[in-house]
C-alpha cells in the first residue's frame, strides 16, 4: 500500500478545499448573474423552476471549466503560503525531505486538473451544450403547442400555410376563448379576413392532423389595393374549417449532435477543437507551476502583495494569447509535434525558474512568522 509523503498530508487538503470553495463561487456568481435571463426566457415560453434549475445546471459545466485554472493557482498559492509562514516547510527540510517533493506535488495537482479539465470541456461541455438546446428547444415547442390547443385568455399569432391567426382574450371570464382572426393575402394582391366568436382546435386524428373548426364566422374579400372600384365582399358560415399539421407550425427538434455538442473522441472531432480542449488542460498545470513560481518570487517588499496578481495575469495572458497562437498553428504543424511545444511554450518558463529558485521555498521569508 503506497503510503502518502508528508508534502501530500500537508499540502493536498488545503489545496483540494481551496480550489473546490474557489470554483463553487465562482459558479455560483456566473449562474446568478444568468438566472436572471435564464428565468425570463423560461417564463416567456411557459416554463416553470424546474426548466431554469435544469438550463442553470447547463451553464455550470462551462463555467468550471473557465475556472479551473485560476482556481489551482490561488488554491496552490495559499496553500504553500500558509505552510511557509507557519514553519512547516522547514521542518520538512530538516527531516531531509527535499524541495523537490513540492515541485512534484504541483505536477502531480496540474495534472490531475488537467485530466478533469479534458473531462470537462471534451465531455461535459458538449453534453451541457447538447442538453441545453434540446431544452429551449422543447420549452419553446411545447408553448406553441398549448398556445394553439388549449383554451384559456391569452393573446396569441400564429402563422399556418400563408394564414395568419390572431386569438384574442376571451370579454369575460365565462368564455374560454375570445375572438379569432384570420387574415390570408394572394399572390395577386387580392385578400380575405375571417372573424369567428366560436372556435376550438381538435386533434389529432389518425394522420396526426388537427382541424380548426370555425363556428359563427365572417368574412372579407377584397381586390389589391390599385384596383378600381374596390369592392368587399362580405360571406357568413356557420360551420367553417381547416386541417392543418402541427409539423407545419413547430419543426421537431433535431436530435442530431452540432460539431460544439459531440464529446472528444479522437479522429471524430475538428483538430481545432481537439486542440482547444488540449490547451485549456495544459493551462492547469501552467496555474499550479505559477503558483509556486509566485510564492518564490513573493519577497517582504511590493513583490509580497504583488506575485499572486502578476501570476494571474501572466495565466490569463497564457488562456488568450497562447490559446489563440495553438489555433492558428493547427495544420501547419503535426499534432503531436503541436502538442509538444506547447506543453514547452506553457511549462516550460515557470518550471525553469522554479528550479533555478526552488530550494528558497523551504526557507521562511523574514517577517512571516
Amino acid at each position: 500500500m503506497i503510503r502518502p509523503g508528508p508534502v501530500f498530508r500537508i499540502l493536498a487538503v488545503p489545496t483540494v478545499a481551496r480550489l473546490a470553495l474557489l470554483v463553487g463561487l465562482v459558479v455560483a456568481v456566473f449562474l446568478a448573474e444568468s438566472f436572471t435571463t435564464l428565468m425570463e426566457g423560461a417564463i416567456r415560453h411557459g416554463g416553470g423552476s424546474l426548466h431554469v434549475l435544469t438550463l442553470l445546471g447547463y451553464k455550470a459545466p462551462e463555467i468550471i471549466d473557465l475556472a479551473l485554472a485560476l482556481g489551482m493557482l490561488i488554491a496552490l498559492y495559499f496553500a504553500l503560503s500558509d505552510a511557509r509562514r507557519r514553519g512547516e516547510l522547514v521542518i520538512l527540510a530538516t527531516s531531509g525531505v527535499s524541495w523537490a517533493r513540492i515541485l512534484w506535488f504541483a505536477i502531480w495537482m496540474g495534472a490531475i486538473g488537467a485530466m478533469l479539465s479534458v473531462l470537462v470541456s471534451g465531455y461535459l461541455v458538449p453534453a451541457a451544450r447538447f442538453g441545453e438546446r434540446i431544452t429551449q428547444a422543447e420549452l419553446r415547442k411545447d408553448y406553441i403547442l398549448a398556445q394553439v390547443l388549449e383554451a384559456g385568455p391569452r393573446n396569441t399569432l400564429q402563422t399556418i400555410e400563408d394564414i395568419t391567426f390572431i386569438a384574442t382574450p376571451p370579454a369575460s371570464t365565462e368564455q374560454e376563448r375570445g375572438k379569432l382572426f384570420a387574415f390570408q393575402a394572394h399572390p395577386s394582391g387580392s385578400w380575405r379576413v375571417g372573424q369567428s366568436h366560436d372556435w376550438t382546435v381538435t386533434g389529432p386524428d389518425g394522420e396526426g392532423s388537427y382541424r380548426l373548426q370555425m363556428n359563427q364566422t365572417t368574412a372579407y374579400e377584397g381586390l389589391p389595393a390599385d384596383a378600381r372600384p374596390l369592392p368587399i365582399s362580405v360571406f357568413r358560415a356557420r360551420n367553417a374549417g381547416f386541417d392543418f399539421e402541427m409539423q407545419k407550425i413547430v419543426s421537431e427538434v433535431s436530435k442530431v449532435r452540432q460539431t460544439w455538442e459531440r464529446p472528444l473522441v479522437l479522429g471524430e472531432v475538428p483538430l481545432k477543437r481537439l486542440a482547444e480542449v488540449l490547451s485549456r488542460a495544459i493551462l492547469v498545470p501552467t496555474a499550479a507551476l505559477l503558483a509556486v513560481a509566485a510564492v518564490l518570487a513573493a519577497g517582504r517588499g511590493l513583490m509580497r502583495f504583488a506575485s499572486l496578481p502578476l501570476a494571474a495575469v501572466l495565466l490569463l495572458f497564457y488562456d488568450v494569447l497562447g490559446r489563440t497562437l495553438v489555433l492558428d498553428t493547427v495544420g501547419s504543424l503535426p499534432f503531436v509535434g503541436l502538442v509538444a511545444l506547447t506543453m514547452l511554450a506553457y511549462l516550460g518558463p515557470p518550471l525553469a525558474y522554479v528550479l533555478m529558485r526552488g530550494e528558497a521555498i523551504m526557507i521562511p521569508v523574514r517577517g512571516d512568522a
